[in-house]
């Protein structure tokens, strides 16, 4: 809800971006990340 994803940027299979997010680079699968701009959080196993 409310997440900003900005052009040319790829989410990987599996995961997961906190609601309310800026997510301006790319984001590994299966890892969480959050936060204005989104920040690595942990990895999913």
């Amino acid at each position: 809800m409310n997440t900003i994803i900005v052009n040319a940027v790829d989410i990987g299979n599996g995961a997961v971006i906190g609601a309310g997010s800026v997510v301006n680079r790319d984001i590994p699968a299966k890892e969480i990340w959050a936060g204005n701009p989104a920040r690595f959080i942990k990895k999913i196993e």
